[in-house]
């Protein structure tokens, strides 16, 4: 089923960031200040974690211990973190908070180095090519922290004098942080700021208290770090915004995750007998949890209230918060509105057995809409409209929406939507260009194909990636369900196999007919990357969401026959099809522990569909506790069948378009909306 959306003038690319309020990252300030950035501190971090024993040949100085050189490493490291995802940023707001970090970084190192009254390393020999090339290791350290000034006071101004591109409040708090979060973070960042600066200044002092040795310019490197780091905390807790401060607590998260894991290779080396060295580890530990919390908050406001506030029909536009969050979570049950009756199927069914599994909204529906573009007739459809090239996360809302409605709402709605969505229907008709044929999106045939493609993908996932396969009796009910939702289309419910035979039988007459056309491929290609579905995602969340599109990706693919792959020019290797399976299993039964998990991956995906799933999630009872069957519920509401449905309609279209060769009309689309959602998101 592919529910018609409007055509669009930008294409979406595969992952993006919400529009920045005010000021955009200037192209300076990317290129010429962050980039070199990260690609500094990324060297550093290699050279001080994988030559932490060798310090004397590749650093600027001798380390007193390895722990020093990893510790800074891993300050490194968080610092290469900060700047990518600065980088990745779009506007300044949300990139400021790494802004300022080189001049806090650089100046310091450049203080301590300047300061020490020892010797430095001396310049190393190094071969290249077969020739001797003279490194000043010294010399390119204080390059290095000099070049970071000089970037940072050259291209900082451009940024700061730029005009706000757009008229959206920069000021305004989209994650806000709570009070206490804020007093926290404002303890801790005065007390790694303090801590800091004391070291610095007394560093023959209180070097006989640091955990392990350390020299006097080892200690005011690692209190430049300590400086470094709680001046973020304390932007951070100035800005008192999650999102705005998401760059700084995944950079938090990847210092003390290094650094700890700095401890546990040099355990031996700290001085476990004294306080401070588990001072030390309780700071770090304590650093990955401010990190750690703070991403889980932003998590919540930014992915579980907006499901609270699709399944409650809560006010939207509220501003939010943790408050209004806890205030939706409080009885939400009580709050979610009920489906009007049980719909076409009901408690006990197979199919909301089956249709409720995680695999079912995700895997299953991925693969449903990839296979039915083999069908020549549906991809010139598709790409007619180019709705899945400008708005492939509209379309795939509204279809999920609708194939949801059909397993779970109520008869009304239900049967109310399957009316209107002959009317969009009417729109996809043309010639398909391979054979010049005509096709028609309302036509039985083509109806049957998708009907089945669906059915049929949603099983198989919940097999292969699910609890398993269905005894023969619920087999048995499951395709007589399917033939049940066939009488909501246009298709002959009579043409819909029973049994798991019949089903391979039809895939078999079908195989002829489909066609791996470039259009096809292209198109099949776009929907397996699920990364096109979802909303604008801060660049924080990237590495997570292409670990998650990745899997979905191979595992539709691994549930695709050979012959179907070869088709549409899909490779994927027999291994990657064998170990995805484990990896899914568990992963879809650790999201069906949590409902609430599950609700916030679909709302991820389509959050129109949100609502309709969640009242069968949670277990909310429908208004009147019945089932009909599409037979009564025509009789009861006034529907007529789909195959008679706006006949008059559909001929005004064939003839607008084969004889006045005129684009169809978009009649349907804009009365669709309240039912499927919107086409313009």
């Amino acid at each position: 089923m592919n529910v018609s959306g409007a055509p669009a003038e930008n294409f979406d690319s595969r992952l993006r960031v919400p529009e920045p309020p005010g000021k955009a990252l200037h192209t300076a300030v990317r290129d010429g200040l962050f980039a070199p950035l990260a690609l500094v501190c990324g060297g550093l971090f290699l050279v001080l974690s994988l030559g932490s024993g060798a310090t004397d040949v590749w650093f600027a100085w001798t380390v007193a211990n390895p722990l020093t050189a990893i510790t800074m490493g891993a300050g490194f490291g968080a610092a290469f973190v900060l700047f990518v995802l600065a980088a990745l940023e779009p506007g300044w707001t949300n990139a400021r908070i790494a802004g300022f970090a080189p001049l806090v970084l650089a100046a310091g190192g450049l203080l301590a180095t300047n300061l020490y009254d020892g010797d430095l390393n001396p310049s190393r020999d190094v071969d290249v090519a077969g020739i001797s090339v003279d490194v000043p290791v010294a010399g390119l350290w204080q390059l290095v922290l000099g070049l970071a000034l000089v970037l940072t006071v050259l291209t900082l101004p451009a940024q700061l004098t730029r005009r706000a591109d757009n008229d959206l409040d920069s000021r305004a708090r989209t994650a806000p942080m709570p009070v206490w979060a804020r007093v926290i973070a404002g303890i801790e960042g005065i007390g790694l700021l303090s801590a800091g600066v004391v070291f610095f200044a007394r560093p023959e002092e209180f070097g006989s208290w640091w955990p392990w040795p350390v020299s006097v310019l080892d200690l005011r490197e690692l209190s430049v770090l300590m400086v470094t780091v709680g001046v973020l905390i304390l932007q951070a807790t100035a800005e008192g915004d999650l999102r705005r401060a998401a760059v700084g607590l995944a950079a938090l998260v990847a210092f003390a995750v290094l650094a700890l894991i700095g401890v546990l290779f040099y355990a031996g080396d700290l001085r476990w007998e004294s306080t401070s060295a588990w001072i030390f580890v309780a700071v770090v530990a304590v650093l990955l949890g401010t990190g750690a919390v703070g991403l889980l908050l932003l998590g919540l406001l930014r992915l579980v209230l907006p499901v609270l506030i699709a399944v409650t029909g809560a006010e939207p536009d509220t501003p939010p918060s943790t408050a209004r969050l806890r205030e939706l979570a409080r009885g939400v049950r009580s709050k979610i509105t009920p489906h009007a009756d049980h719909g076409f199927f009901g408690p006990g069914s197979v199919t909301w057995q089956v249709w409720s599994y995680p695999t079912s909204l995700s895997v299953g529906f991925q693969r449903a809409v990839v296979v039915e573009e083999l069908d020549p007739g549906l991809v010139a459809s598709v790409d007619a409209t180019r709705a899945i090239r400008t708005r492939p996360r509209t379309r795939y809302d509204r279809t999920l929406r609708y194939f949801a409605m059909v397993a779970f709402a109520g008869t009304r709605q239900t049967m109310k939507a399957a009316d209107v969505l002959v009317k969009v229907h009417s729109v996809g008709i043309g010639i398909e260009p391979g054979s010049g044929e005509p096709y028609d999106a309302n036509d039985p045939e083509s109806q049957l194909w998708i009907h089945l493609t669906a059915w049929h993908s949603i099983l198989y996932a919940y097999e292969k990636y699910g609890p398993g396969k269905l005894s023969p009796e619920e087999e048995a009910r499951y395709w007589a369900d399917c033939a049940t939702a066939a009488e909501l289309q246009t298709c002959d419910p009579a043409d819909v196999p029973r049994d798991r035979d019949g089903v391979r039988a039809y895939f078999e007459r079908m195989r002829p007919q489909l066609v791996g056309s470039e259009v096809a491929r292209s198109t099949m290609d776009h929907l397996l990357h699920a990364e096109v579905m979802l909303p604008p995602i801060p660049p924080v969340h990237w590495p997570a969401t292409l670990v998650v599109t990745t899997a979905l990706r191979v595992a539709t693919i691994a549930s695709m026959p050979r012959w179907m792959r070869d088709m549409a020019g899909i490779r994927q290797s027999r291994l990657l099809d064998a170990l995805i399976v484990p990896v899914m299993r568990l992963s879809f039964r650790l999201i069906r522990i949590s409902r609430w998990a599950q609700l916030g991956a679909l709302h991820l995906l389509s959050p129109s569909t949100t609502p309709v799933a969640a009242p069968i999630l949670l277990g909310v009872p429908p208004a009147t506790p019945e089932a009909l069957t599409p037979a009564q519920a025509r009789e009861r509401y006034g529907f007529p069948q789909p195959a008679q449905a706006h006949l008059e309609l559909r001929a005004k279209q064939r003839e607008r378009v084969f004889s006045d060769r005129r684009e169809p009309s978009d009649i349907g689309l804009v009365e669709s909306e309240p039912l499927l959602g919107t086409r313009t998101r």
